[in-house]
């Protein structure tokens, strides 16, 4: 019982440092060998009211191949207790956004390669192409629903305030911008 306090006191209180964090809302990175740029929204967290088991992330990214070619990505960054543990999240479709009854499914190819434990906490990421398009229909949502499917479970969140902001941004400035 006092480890499930602890835990859980652990995890509210990294719940609360994000919650007071000034992290931009997009970050631009250079890699020190080629020189391409990586644009992301980081540390978007798909919050929820009640019991958290699980925390959740839904970053986006354009990722330059070179000096004008670039990808679109949508990130999953899953974090839970120990006792909880991973949902080891599937290769191919396993991850859905509800984009105001518009269903967008995602194939990726899975988190195996990145599951991390650190004391008490254990995460994942999984990794999705996403296109212009697609990123547009999340943004320009009135309700979003994000459902992240894995072997050992389903979780879902709904987008608040501040995700919708933060994809606005991205798509006005990295999407339709062209910066």
């Amino acid at each position: 019982m006092s480890k499930f306090i602890f835990a859980s006191l652990v995890l509210a209180g990294f719940l609360a440092g994000c919650a007071t964090s000034n992290t931009p809302d997009v970050v631009t990175h250079y890699d020190r060998f080629t020189g391409f740029r990586t644009d992301i929204i980081p540390d978007n967290l798909l919050e929820v009211t009640g019991d958290v088991r699980e925390v959740v992330w839904l970053n986006a990214s354009r990722v330059f191949k070179d000096q004008q070619d670039f990808d679109y990505y949508l990130e999953v960054h899953y974090e839970a207790r120990a006792e909880t543990g991973l949902i080891n999240i599937a290769p191919g479709t396993s991850l859905v956004l509800v984009a105001d009854s518009k269903e967008i499914k995602l194939k990726g190819s899975g988190s195996l390669n990145t599951h991390k434990s650190r004391g008490e906490l254990v995460s994942e990421d999984a990794l999705y192409n996403v296109s212009a398009d697609e990123l547009r229909a999340i943004a320009n949502a009135q309700k979003v629903k994000v459902k992240i499917i894995g072997r050992n479970g389903l979780v879902e969140r709904d987008f608040t305030p501040i995700n919708f902001q933060k994809f606005k941004k991205f798509v006005t400035n990295y999407v339709d911008g062209g910066s």
